[in-house]
């Protein structure tokens, strides 16, 4: 009987790990797009990852709804910057057709018209909705985790 007990809690404790896998992996591949787009300055993917109603915030304007204001922010983005980034799922869950995740991206990102380039890192929240059967990005936050020079950390 407890060899019987055992065996089960194991066979529990090995599904709640797919469990936690699986959405970790999708999350990832969709980053992974991302990221090849990003670098691809690929406007076009960019905003086929998003939902219709997709929104984009950073910490620096006003967030972007929707996919046509989507494909106007990477078109200026694309303007003045080359973006290099990787991005690293860190934690994600799922329920449903909701599900998020939290990821570290880290690359290089050049200014155009000057030509500076300057090593990045970022951290991101993204609310993911599965529509039509495949995950779509409902929502995308991120801020630099770097800290502002002079600013003592809290």
């Amino acid at each position: 009987m407890i060899r019987f007990v055992l065996s089960f809690a194991a066979l529990l404790c090995a599904l709640a790990g797919n469990a936690q896998a699986q959405p970790t992996a999708e999350f990832q591949k969709i980053l992974d797009t991302y990221s090849k787009a990003l670098d691809a300055n690929d406007v076009e993917t960019l905003v086929e990852l998003y939902s219709p109603n997709g929104v984009f915030m950073r910490e620096d304007m006003p967030a972007v709804v929707g996919r046509d204001a989507l494909r106007d922010s990477y078109k200026n983005v694309f303007a003045t910057l080359k973006v290099g980034l990787s991005f690293k799922v860190q934690e994600a869950e799922q329920s449903g057709d909701l599900g998020w995740a939290r990821s570290v991206s880290t690359g290089k990102v050049r200014v155009l018209p000057s030509g500076a380039e300057t090593t990045e890192s970022y951290n991101q929240l993204i609310v993911f909705r599965k529509e039509g059967g495949a995950w779509k990005i409902r929502s995308y936050l991120y801020a630099s985790n770097k800290a502002v020079p002079g600013q003592v950390p809290k």
